[in-house]
């Protein structure tokens, strides 16, 4: 099997299992500090955790450079996943890695309160944004099929999330709150951290490609500095109250790190799924930092859209949601939006490569000795 087949494989199935775990982790009602049931909310803990699986990426990365440093120069795993620069700055991930902080804290609160498919398809809204940011940053152009893909992907969002308000009434499986504006309000999180998401994706690319670093040393110090900040938050927003429906702990703050040690005493099974998504999440965002420098922010996003499928499958398979003919329909007009924004970007390799046989057809010419210059007078007439 091709690498990139492979990666792109562990991509997707890594944040399939990461919206998975925690939204089953979210159903779970845990004892809290103050002896009585609470959901298990706790999305700075899921952030705190995805920063600690990409911290595992920079000692992996230490490790590998330790390993190829023995064997010598030009080993394999020097060349695939231990490269270096001495362009890279570590302080260039700090302002990605915000980003990340704050998108992600959204995220995992609108998560909780919104649907599992919801949740993956309205993130297609990233590249919306990742195609406006290119144009600032990255000197890309979008083209009128572009274009109009973006505008396909917003009568998607707003199908879907007009859907959600309706569905609450009848479809409550997962969901902790059953009002239309604990719903809204989630789907309203997520588009907020998808802009976010898509400056930082936008940015990422620009620093991989230009430092030349390697995707999992630049993965680790996001770790880093994710840790750092996060941790700083999480004090913070352990004492900051909160309303409905953001105030499922025994205190009613933000995020009560007093309930999730007392939600942990024996409960095994959530243990194990906080381990496996810190796991995920270390291979999930290295294979994305991997295919951004590779091949582009577009790219990446459009390799995590396909694991809406598997998503589907399994909300379908635990019957965890109800599907009806307007969330397909919302559904398809999405991926048809995605699907032309894809295409667009086959026109453009496709022209891209096109040139470059050109050029290196006149090269060609060049090298075997036809180096005389066209004549351009005019053709005899007959």
């Amino acid at each position: 099997m091709d690498h990139r087949v492979f990666l792109s494989l562990i991509f997707v199935l890594s944040g399939t299992f990461n919206v998975l775990v925690v939204k089953w982790a979210n159903q779970q009602q845990v004892l809290g500090s103050d002896g009585q049931l609470h959901g298990f909310q706790h999305p700075v803990v899921f952030t705190l955790l995805m920063f600690l699986g990409e911290f595992l990426c920079f000692l992996a990365f230490k490790l590998i450079r330790l390993i190829s440093s023995r064997r010598g120069p030009g080993t394999e795993l020097d060349s695939i996943l231990g490269q270096g620069s001495n362009e890279f700055s570590p302080l260039s991930m700090l302002l990605p890695t915000v980003l990340d902080v704050i998108a992600s804290i959204l995220l995992f609160t609108g998560l909780y309160l919104t649907y599992a498919t919801s949740f993956q398809m309205i993130r297609g809204a990233a590249l919306i944004f990742v195609g406006i940011f290119s144009t600032m940053f990255l000197n890309h152009t979008l083209s009128s099929r572009h274009w109009l893909a973006i505008f396909t992907i917003t009568c998607g969002l707003l199908d879907i999330v007009s859907l959600d308000v309706q569905r609450v009434d009848y479809d409550r499986v997962t969901l902790p709150h059953t009002d239309h504006k604990s719903i809204l309000t989630g789907d309203m999180l997520i588009i907020i951290a998808e802009i976010l998401h898509g400056l930082q994706y936008v940015y990422e690319e620009k620093q991989l490609k230009t430092s030349n670093v390697a995707p999992l040393q630049a993965a680790g110090w996001q770790g880093i500095f994710g840790l750092i900040i996060t941790s700083l938050l999480a004090v913070c927003l352990h004492f900051v109250p909160t309303m409905n429906p953001f105030n499922e702990s025994s205190r009613a703050v933000f995020d009560d790190w007093s309930d999730l040690l007392t939600g942990l005493q024996g409960n095994p099974a959530l243990i194990l799924a906080l381990i496996g998504f810190t796991v995920s999440c270390a291979l999930y965002n290295f294979v994305g930092l991997f295919i951004a420098m590779y091949s582009s922010s577009a790219n990446r996003l459009l390799a995590d859209g396909l694991r809406v499928y598997f998503i589907w499958v399994f909300v379908v398979v635990m019957e965890w949601e109800y599907i009806n003919i307007i969330t397909i329909m919302g559904f398809m007009i999405l991926q048809m939006g995605i699907i032309l924004y894809r295409q667009a970007l086959f026109l453009d390799w496709y022209r891209a490569a096109v040139a470059r046989w050109q050029r290196a057809r006149y090269v060609d010419l060049g090298a075997d000795g036809n180096t005389a210059s066209p004549n351009s007078r005019p053709a005899d007439v007959i």
